[in-house]
Order: C-alpha cells, then structure tokens, then sequence
C-alpha cells in the first residue's frame, strides 16, 4: 500500500511541475503577476493565486488615463484590463485623489494610512462582461 501511495504522489508531483511548464507570463507588475495556460487566465498578487479565468485573450496592464470607457465596453472575451491608479489621501476621512485628478476612497485602509499618503492601486476588471464599473479586484499598495 505504501509504494501505491508513494507512486501516486510521485505522479501528482509530476503532473502539477509539467502543468507550470507551460504558463506564460504575459503580465508583471512588481507584486502582481499574470500567467496564462490553456486553461486558462491566472492572476496572482504577491506570489497567491486571486482571481482564475477561463479566458484566453489578451491581458493589459494600463494607467488611469489610459483606460478609456469604449476600451472597457468593448473588452468582452477579447482583453483583460487591469488598471493602475497613482492616488493621494487628501484628508482624515481617507479621501483620495489621482494623479489624474479623480475622487478614490481609501476607506479600506483605515489605521494603516493618512493624510499625504501614497498609494498605488490596482483594479482588475471582469474580462466577460462590458460594464465599465464591473472591477473583480481591488489591491492597494502604500508607499
């Protein structure tokens, strides 16, 4: 019974490196990265798995100004959109503007920012639908 097991998980090991062999990278940020496979779409945040997609078109990593509303409603199965967002908190409420010039709340990060804080944000859209507010993610780095 030991050797079945013992060849069992050999196998299993096996399968798992060879299904990793064939991931491209097709998007890297420093804490966020981006693979694809013919299973699908993976995105990882520091290192984890987050978000899964069965989705195979292309990836894009765009700043605030660049993500436009007729990018978005025409992204359906075609690209997955992940937004970066340079933001500022400009008061004690945790309100922020962009380097754009646009309202972000950073409520969220109650107790671990203030006043004149730095924050990158990261904003993964749903890639199966043409809303324009339909964000799968959120992460916030502070810097």
């Amino acid at each position: 019974m030991k050797k079945v097991f013992i060849i069992f998980v050999i196998f299993v090991f096996a399968f798992s490196i060879n299904g990793n062999a064939n991931a491209k990278v097709v998007a890297k940020e420093r804490y966020l990265t981006v693979t694809q496979t013919k299973a699908g779409t993976k995105v990882r945040w520091m290192g984890r798995i987050i978000r899964w997609y069965d989705f195979h078109g292309k990836v894009k990593i765009v700043n605030g100004n660049q993500l436009t509303e007729r990018k978005l409603i025409n992204r359906k199965n075609k690209v997955l959109y992940i937004e970066r967002i340079v933001g500022r908190v400009i008061n004690n409420r945790l309100d922020g503007k962009t380097s754009d010039g646009y309202y972000i709340s950073y409520k969220s990060l109650k107790g671990k920012v203030h006043k004149g804080s730095l924050i990158i944000t990261y904003c993964v859209y749903n890639p199966y639908t043409h809303w324009v507010d339909d964000i799968d993610e959120r992460y916030d780095i502070i810097k």
